[in-house]
């Protein structure tokens, strides 16, 4: 609750433009356009905060990160803070414009790549691959490479989609029988049967 009250009141510092010119000899109108443009001027690179963050924290150290350009752009920062940063924003756009200007490969040459956030697609499987993956793990619920490979064959899946398959239905029969135990001194003969069923297909290999 404190930051957020500390956030508005330096919001507040800064919204006192009409009575107000300067604070502890720093410029505040002068800070407030710079921080407008500043943003303007990224937007129209099509530069994202983290690109600005990770290319200025590289050449200028860790205060320069992604968070304290989305601080300084919402004016969340102290006016002596602002003053001290302006100047490194303002030289660094200057020279992220030229190199705009001569071409885009120098641009991503100054600024880097941002990482790469993508995640692996998950495997859909069919019905009919379900079907028969179950069929399997019901025989076995461990087999062996070689069988593996025949099955992935088979379904025409990648080998490794069929081992992580695998290993992912052996977890999830553990967390079935653990939450059978922990429901055995309650159970019903209903419970008990299955709990009987469970724990013969995990025993076989």
């Amino acid at each position: 609750m404190w930051v957020r009250k500390a956030a508005i009141y330096k919001q507040h510092l800064y919204n006192k433009m009409s009575s107000l010119e300067k604070m502890d000899g720093v410029n505040l109108e002068e800070i407030r356009e710079f921080a407008k443009a500043f943003k303007i001027r990224r937007l129209s690179l099509g530069l994202t905060q983290t690109q600005v963050g990770q290319a200025l924290s590289a050449a200028e150290g860790p205060a320069y990160s992604q968070s304290a350009i989305c601080r300084f752009e919402k004016l969340d920062i102290t006016p002596k803070s602002a003053q001290k940063i302006k100047p490194v924003l303002e030289r660094w756009m200057a020279e992220a414009e030229a190199r705009h200007r001569s071409g885009m490969q120098n641009l991503t040459e100054f600024i880097g790549s941002e990482p790469s956030k993508k995640r692996k697609r998950r495997t859909s499987f069919t019905p009919q691959a379900l079907e028969i993956l179950n069929s399997h793990f019901e025989k076995n619920t461990h087999p062996s490479g070689q069988e593996m490979t025949e099955i992935a064959e088979k379904l025409n899946y990648d080998r490794e989609v069929v081992r992580v398959w695998f290993c992912n239905k052996r977890q999830a029969l553990k967390n079935t029988i653990k939450r059978l135990k922990q429901l055995k001194e309650h159970s019903s003969p209903f419970i008990k049967a299955t709990e009987r069923t469970v724990m013969k297909v995990c025993k076989q290999k």
